[in-house]
């Protein structure tokens, strides 16, 4: 009996937070860079118990959305949009497993990562989560695209030769989406000649699945 204590105690101790660590992940923005937008370390592995702090390291726009968990997570895991230098979201991280997670205004771009907390997660463990929906974990695969959505912005940048958009956009209310600057890609025949930064434009957005939108119709106001 008395070694049966001192193991459960010796296992209390493991997880107790007086031994859990911190750990930071910077959100970097380097447009001359290769890799414009990048989270570093952009793979982590860390301990539950443990708590991870994204910081804005410079005056751009970012955020931080988890969109696979393991199962036994029951909240939506993502930060504010951040806007300035110095800005963070912090999170402890208590189930095991694999999480993906990606800056939603620079995901086109890359921005992306993988945080493993004890043990990776094997196939059917993890669930993705619907940030369309706000709180409701849901099977992607399983759900059927929208299509046809309208909105507003202001062109920041524009690359016709890649059918590339850099967007302030209006909120959006059927994703839930606040206003923020997002990178998007133009369906092929979609005529981006007349279009040029600091224009007002209505666009339209196609859900192609997974959570990627591309720009099916774009005019100026």
């Amino acid at each position: 009996m008395k070694k049966l204590l001192l193991t459960t105690a010796a296992l209390a101790m493991m997880v107790s937070p007086a031994f859990a660590k911190d750990f930071t992940v910077k959100q970097v923005s380097d447009p001359a860079g290769d890799k414009p937008y990048y989270f570093s370390p952009s793979n982590l592995t860390i301990q539950p118990g443990d708590t991870v702090t994204f910081v804005n390291v410079q005056d751009d726009m970012h955020d931080v959305m988890f969109v696979e968990v393991p199962k036994g997570v029951n909240e939506m895991i993502m930060s504010p949009m951040s806007e300035k230098e110095g800005d963070k979201f912090s999170y402890t991280f208590t189930v095991p497993g694999t999480y993906k997670f990606h800056c939603h205004p620079h995901e086109a771009l890359g921005m992306e990562g993988t945080l493993i907390v004890g043990q990776a997660s094997k196939p059917g463990e993890t669930v993705k989560m619907d940030h369309h929906n706000m709180g409701k974990k849901t099977d992607t695969a399983k759900t059927a695209p929208v299509k046809g959505i309208p909105a507003t912005g202001i062109v920041n940048s524009i690359d016709v030769a890649g059918g590339t958009l850099n967007i302030t956009h209006d909120p959006i209310k059927v994703l839930n989406w606040p206003k923020m600057k997002m990178v998007f890609t133009a369906e092929k025949g979609v005529d981006l000649s007349a279009i040029k930064a600091g224009d007002s434009v209505t666009f339209t957005l196609k859900d192609v699945g997974g959570d990627d939108y591309t720009v099916s119709s774009i005019q100026k106001k």
